[in-house]
């Protein structure tokens, strides 16, 4: 599993500061509306020459962190042979460093890594500028020495001065770049992709956003760099794109690159700008990080105190805010009345409204031969309806695909989602569309609110219920039996069918469901994943591996890409995803909008206990979304200090006031969140003003007035952990059971590790990587918060 973001800490984090909607031609943006404010750091540049009619528009090209960028153009020439082939006209994208201010050399260039894409000539994806005698570009200036037959290869120069030269660079592989080596123009001379901007942390061998030397203040730029490719090959000589006539040459020989178009591009710094001379402590749920750390850079402007953010599950974040030591905390629910100490009572405020989404990158690949239907082939699926039964179908391992060689027990099911009736009767275009994936969702580790909301969705619709408790649908397809009659709602995604693929006659172990198909680490980790065509799966066998094992698999070409996942609105819109449509309880289908959003919030009502409102699956208004959650700010004031009060009660203000304005500077509010309403805003603003009045103050009440026994922090007292799906118990809800030989995901811990830019297998989110550890939590207070750089703006 790769490292990733993992587990987020502190929340001083520049990285989010400058998080942008990401919008392409044909593709409308889901949670965020055209009036979020959003800042336009567009840039279009055109081509010279023979490609002088080409014009390529990145869509950000400032305050970049690692997220989706949309790249598009007009005027070039329709890609042959056909659909899936690259045979002659075509882009090929790459980004790159250079402190150069005319730009980067072909040395610089993060490219190569998917040499194994053989959708084109023979070494139009590779570092590659020797061809044999047939094929030799007169500009290039590496060569093969005299008498010698090796091949020749544009060597890769990294940002700490440290070079590799062969097919492959230690830098980046298949797995981890970002290239895309074919870019397909359509029939209208048009064309569109999305590239994932890369930082020092993701890509160490292009240093983006780093401490430029001898510097004050400013990170190091990127480049992006797009090579047009045509009919001619570099000594002139024209193909016409057959497979055995198409274009064989690299984009960096010296000839192709002549012919490259440039984007400067601005990355967010990585280093550390705010004080931590005082730090506040805040833990909790994931929906709200996106937005917290964009606050943070606002936060500790002029001396503030600097919030570090220990992202945990929900149930864990409760047991501490019923604990003496309570801090901030981000949850979606109350703590329960029995758990809450009367001298300690809680206070909750509304920070941010969001949902959990179904979110996809589908690359239409068609079967039919009809013109129209080709000439979409490789372009993005906009629109997608589920049902609860779908989705419960994706999220129990019902789909043939979704188990190692194939389940018995499903084995009269579909293959994939995408061929399954129910699905393709909402979605028609399927019918003509072939995939061999995806058959499950890529899922979180770990136990939430927000997953708990999901399962619940799923188990208030008739359909999905009966179809849960053994009931075929229509078209005779039936629940994978491990969940068969399970008792929902699950905190957590189990993964229960032990199923293995077995190969008695050779080498290789045993293939199980989880080994195959692990978790993702948290909902970012499955975004980003999805965004990059990398279902996580692990089904490649290594023989040569000490010991021999499966190893995880390259992420599927672009353009040919199916994977679903599990996250929130905010990070489906960083990574570019587009968002399902859910049918909720009135039949209508619903995605993910400011609109549908609003809609929800207006029918949710306060928890009989607190102020803290409830989702409401169930309800009938046409226009709501039904994975809707509001994220509170929890504390007991009399647990605080009074310099604690102060700090969280500023921190509060500025959730419920400039940070609730749609934007990208840092201390806005990202897209993917609806900005409070008048009276949410309200609510926290007198919240922060009780927290600051009753800090510190302890509070008398009559005895006895203890009535429940046990831990009076909130947690379970036989230390077992009790919650539903299997996660850890939980002081707001009572536990439901897992379906039998549910797999439940081991509580988790975090360990810090620094990265400097030189780490050629850095994998992360911010300044700091954090290792996801699998063992026990015995307390919130033995996490590690790690602190994370950031700018103020």
């Amino acid at each position: 599993m790769s490292v990733g973001r993992r587990l987020v800490a502190a929340l001083s984090v520049v990285g989010l500061a400058s998080l942008a909607t990401v919008s392409w031609a044909g593709l409308p943006a889901s949670a965020a509306d055209a009036s979020s404010g959003i800042t336009d750091s567009a840039v279009t540049v055109s081509g010279t020459g023979p490609f002088a009619d080409l014009k390529v528009t990145v869509g950000q090209t400032k305050n970049l962190i690692n997220q989706a960028v949309s790249v598009t153009w007009t005027g070039g020439t329709p890609t042959a042979p056909q659909a899936g082939r690259f045979g002659i006209n075509y882009l090929q994208i790459m980004q790159c460093w250079s402190d150069d201010p005319t730009g980067p050399k072909r040395e610089q260039c993060q490219f190569g890594g998917l040499l194994g894409d053989g959708r084109g000539g023979s070494q139009s994806a590779s570092r590659q500028v020797s061809y044999g005698s047939t094929l030799v570009d007169p500009l290039e200036t590496y060569v093969q020495e005299p008498g010698s037959f090796a091949n020749v290869y544009v060597p890769f120069e990294s940002v700490t001065g440290k070079a590799t030269t062969g097919s492959r660079s230690e830098f980046f592989d298949a797995s981890s770049t970002n290239e895309i080596p074919y870019a397909r123009t359509r029939s209208d001379r048009g064309g569109a992709e999305i590239l994932e901007m890369q930082t020092a942390l993701e890509a160490p061998g292009l240093g983006c956003g780093s401490d430029r030397v001898g510097t004050v203040g400013a990170s190091r730029g990127c480049w992006l760099v797009v090579v047009p490719r045509s009919t001619l090959e570099v000594d002139g000589s024209e193909r016409i794109g057959s497979s055995a006539f198409s274009l064989d040459s690299s984009p960096l020989s010296a000839t192709n690159w002549s012919q490259r178009l440039i984007i400067p591009l601005t990355f967010e710094p990585l280093a550390a700008s705010c004080s931590f001379g005082t730090e506040r402590k805040i833990a909790g749920q994931e929906l709200v990080v996106e937005a917290v750390s964009r606050w943070q850079p606002a936060l500790c402007t002029g001396g503030g105190a600097t919030y570090s953010f220990s992202q945990v599950s929900d149930s864990l974040a409760r047991r501490q805010l019923a604990s003496p030591d309570p801090g901030l905390v981000m949850t979606a629910r109350p703590v329960a009345p029995a758990a809450v100490v009367p001298t300690r009572p809680l206070v909750y405020a509304p920070v941010a409204v969001t949902g959990l989404t179904v979110a996809f990158l589908i690359e239409r690949q068609s079967t039919s031969a009809a013109a129209e239907d080709v000439a979409r082939d490789g372009t993005r699926v906009i629109d997608l309806k589920l049902t609860p039964r779908i989705v419960a179908k994706l999220l129990t391992e019902s789909y043939r695909g979704a188990t190692p060689d194939g389940n018995p027990e499903t084995a009269a099911n579909p293959q994939t989602v995408t061929a399954d009736p129910d699905f393709v009767a909402l979605n028609p275009e399927f019918a003509k569309l072939g995939y061999t994936t995806p058959s499950d969702a890529l899922v979180p580790l770990g136990d939430s609110d927000a997953t708990t909301l999901l399962w619940t969705w799923i188990d208030s619709d008739k359909d999905a219920r009966a179809w849960l408790n053994g009931k075929a649908d229509p078209w005779g397809m039936r629940v994978n039996p491990a969940y068969e009659k399970a008792v929902l709602p699950f905190e957590n995604f189990p993964k229960s069918d032990p199923h293995c693929a077995a190969y008695p006659d050779d080498e290789r172990l045993d293939l199980c469901t989880l080994e195959r198909r692990p978790y993702a680490a948290d909902f970012h980790e499955a975004a980003r994943s999805a965004a990059r065509g990398d279902a996580l799966t692990r089904e490649t066998w290594d023989p040569v591996s000490s010991p021999p094992a499966w190893k995880k698999s390259e992420p599927q070409f672009a353009g040919t890409r199916a994977v679903l996942a599990i996250t929130d609105t905010a990070t489906a819109e960083r990574f570019g995803l587009q968002t399902a449509r859910l049918r909720n309880a009135s039949g209508a289908f619903v995605a993910p909008t400011s609109t549908s959003l609003a809609a929800a919030l207006s029918v949710m009502r306060p928890n009989a206990a607190s102020t803290v409102l409830e989702p409401n699956v169930t309800t009938t208004k046409a226009s709501a979304y039904p994975l809707t959650v509001v994220t509170y700010a929890a504390t007991a004031p009399a647990a605080l200090t009074v310099a604690e009060g102060k700090d969280y009660a500023n921190f509060l203000r500025y959730a419920a006031g400039k940070g609730q304005k749609p934007g990208v500077a840092p201390g806005e509010l990202p897209a993917g969140y609806l900005p409070l309403t008048s009276a949410l805003s309200a609510q926290t603003q007198a919240v922060a003003s009780q927290i600051a009045a009753e800090a510190g103050k302890p509070v008398s009440v009559p005895a006895p007035t203890q009535a429940s026994s046990g831990d009076p922090s909130g947690g379970d007292s036989s230390g077992s952990g009790g919650a539903a799906g299997g996660g850890s118990a939980d002081p707001s809800a009572s536990a439901t059971p897992s379906p039998s030989g549910s797999s439940v995901a081991a509580p988790r811990t975090t360990a810090v590790v620094s990265l400097t830019p030189d780490d050629p297998v850095g994998r992360a989110r911010f300044a700091l990587v954090v290792v996801l550890v699998l063992g026990s939590v015995a307390a919130l207070t033995g996490l590690v918060l790690l602190r994370i750089s950031a700018k103020a703006p």
